[in-house]
């Protein structure tokens, strides 16, 4: 399925890119096309964190990415490094106890707090006491007041100019004392298209019941990630990202969920259930790289490598994902920590995971020439492969594909 982001710069009085606000959009239309306001910004972190690379969508400049009050409330923006991301409290945001509560969190655990489309009223003060910046939309707010808000809080909050879109308008906001400038006069929002894996909801609701009962058992929701290709890759990503302080290769999933831990967990099945999915593309496909999945991990276990299985049954499950992304597989594997081995063999360099790869690979695409060499130089009769490939099947069959 194709996928779409906008991105905008923010710029510094020095016209130096200081960020990118990010914007969600359901198509090549460059505009907002009807979604409710937690689904979008659900849709837009699943986008930039778990299929793009944020890093690539900003430069490493910062990200300006709207959150909603329940968002807020929530903890979400906590799921994002805070180095990397600055925080846009929505201007449909109701003030209320909670939200100030939840801003003022963020703020102390190193978050840069936005005030998106501000306009003053008395409600907003516990907020411009915790805000960084005060984003203001330069044609809806009068010359005074806005010259008025800079003077009283200049010495602790950056003032960005929203809908710049003249020369003209440029020149005046730098003299009224603005920090960061954004706008069409400077540049208009770019698309950037990609393409994702799409998960069953039943998955995710299925895990959402688990982590609803009492005592949670991280082996049932490993059990249920592991027959999903679109969760395995985002978990093994999100798992060995910096932003969850993982300083060794996380290569299992229940071994990835007990890293991100309970709490977080449920705030990234609550955020891909916002995202409502509703097709799944390239069905065929994700079945077949199931199949190969389990075929490769019933070889290891014939060729007495019970320690490397799950390096084998990644290895099938990902065989296909360079077409599945519609990416080049040297960047998809390097945005995934895997063991080398995994990453070689995907790239289609000769070791022990990738012989066996082949021999799989042979056998499903009918050539004998090529399995005969294969099954010679592993060791394994032509039954037993006949045997490992049904019970493969069978096993996908269970999973409802």
């Amino acid at each position: 399925m194709d996928i779409y982001i906008a991105r905008q710069p923010v710029f510094d009085r020095k016209m130096n890119v200081y960020g990118y606000e990010l914007l969600y959009r359901k198509s090549t239309n460059n505009f907002y096309e009807g979604i409710d306001d937690n689904k979008s910004t659900a849709e837009l972190i699943n986008n930039a964190f778990l299929t793009m690379h944020v890093f690539e969508l900003t430069g490493g400049t910062k990200a300006f990415i709207n959150f909603s009050q329940d968002l807020l409330i929530n903890e979400i923006p906590l799921l994002l490094p805070a180095d990397s991301i600055v925080v846009e409290v929505l201007e449909r945001v109701e003030i209320n106890e909670d939200v100030i509560a939840a801003c003022k969190k963020l703020s102390e655990s190193g978050y840069v707090i936005a005030l998106d489309d501000f306009i003053f009223n008395e409600s907003y003060l516990p907020l411009l006491e915790i805000a960084h910046i005060v984003k203001i939309e330069i044609s809806a707010v009068d010359c005074e007041m806005q010259q008025k808000l800079i003077k009283q809080y200049k010495n602790k909050i950056k003032f960005l100019a929203e809908k710049v879109e003249t020369r003209e308008e440029f020149q005046l906001v730098m003299e009224m004392g603005y920090d960061y400038f954004q706008g069409y006069f400077f540049s208009k929002p770019t698309i950037i298209k990609d393409k994702e894996i799409d998960s069953p909801n039943i998955n995710l609701i299925r895990i959402m019941k688990i982590l609803n009962e009492k005592e949670l058992e991280y082996q049932r929701i490993a059990d249920i990630i592991e027959t999903d290709l679109g969760l395995s890759y985002k978990l093994l990503k999100i798992a060995n990202s910096v932003f969850f302080g993982s300083r060794n290769k996380i290569l299992h999933i229940k071994q990835a969920l007990v890293q991100l831990g309970i709490i977080e967990l449920r705030k990234w099945i609550y955020l891909m259930m916002l995202k409502d999915k509703q097709t799944i593309e390239n069905k065929e496909l994700i079945k077949t790289c199931f199949i190969r999945a389990r075929f490769m991990e019933l070889l290891s276990l014939e060729l007495g490598k019970k320690d490397r299985q799950y390096e084998y049954f990644l290895t099938g499950m990902f065989s296909s994902i360079d077409v599945l992304l519609n990416k080049n597989m040297k960047e998809i594997v390097d945005g995934l920590v895997l063991t080398d081995d995994i990453k070689e063999a995907l790239l289609g360099r000769d070791n022990e995971i990738k012989n066996a790869l082949n021999m799989v690979l042979n056998y499903e695409l009918l050539k004998w020439d090529e399995l005969d060499n294969s099954k010679t130089a592993l060791g394994v009769s032509q039954e037993r492969i006949m045997n490992m490939y049904m019970e493969s099947l069978m096993w996908v069959m269970k999973l409802d594909y």
